[in-house]
């Protein structure tokens, strides 16, 4: 069982990560992320050797990957598993990210000054989990981690001891949080030129 967590909002990431750990799953968390916990002791990897290459392009480029997003998006069916092996994809089972965080919109604010914080890698990781959600459990919450826990540790750590009813309202507020998240972005692109 794999974790892949990317966050900006670091509550209860810690007691996530060693409870996944504790459960015996695999754990592999972006540059920030893997910093805080592997500071705190916790055995995770580096998107990086998850991915099968480095962060990119001044790290815009760290889980646009064929092989995270594969891992998210892959079923159980045959011809998706036949291709994983083919090409050493991992199964995701769990994503868990929250995207950066935004300035105020403002008159007259410059693509300078909030574009970086534009988060593209985050929002699609978290839509394939929350599309896959049958397969793949979809956080975007702090606040929904310890349930998620919770039922992982009744069910023995295995992935299918969250129901997909659960994981149904985890995906739909998923959905939520890009859609506003995405509004946010809209609105600082609009504050900057007016409309086309």
């Amino acid at each position: 069982m794999l974790a892949v967590l990317a966050v900006s909002d670091k509550r209860n990431i810690d007691q996530l990560a060693a409870g996944l750990l504790r459960l015996g799953w695999r754990v592999a968390a972006t540059e920030g992320t893997c910093r805080l916990l592997r500071d705190v002791g916790h055995h995770v990897e580096g998107i990086a050797d998850l991915a099968g290459v480095p962060t990119l392009l001044g790290g815009r480029v760290k889980t646009l990957t064929v092989s995270v997003m594969g891992g998210i998006l892959a079923r159980e069916t045959e011809s998706d598993l036949r291709e994983m092996a083919e090409h050493g994809i991992p199964r995701i089972d769990l994503v868990c990210n929250n995207y950066y965080l935004l300035p105020e919109p403002q008159p007259g604010l410059e693509p300078a000054g909030f574009r970086e914080k534009v988060d593209v890698g985050g929002p699609a990781m978290l839509r394939g989990a929350a599309k896959n959600f049958e397969h793949v459990i979809p956080l975007s919450d702090p606040d929904d981690y310890d349930e998620v826990l919770k039922l992982l540790e009744q069910g023995g750590g295995h992935p299918s001891a969250v129901p997909v009813e659960h994981r149904l309202a985890l995906a739909g507020k998923a959905f939520r949080i890009s859609s506003a998240y995405d509004a946010s972005v809209a609105e600082l692109f609009g504050a900057g030129g007016g409309r086309p």
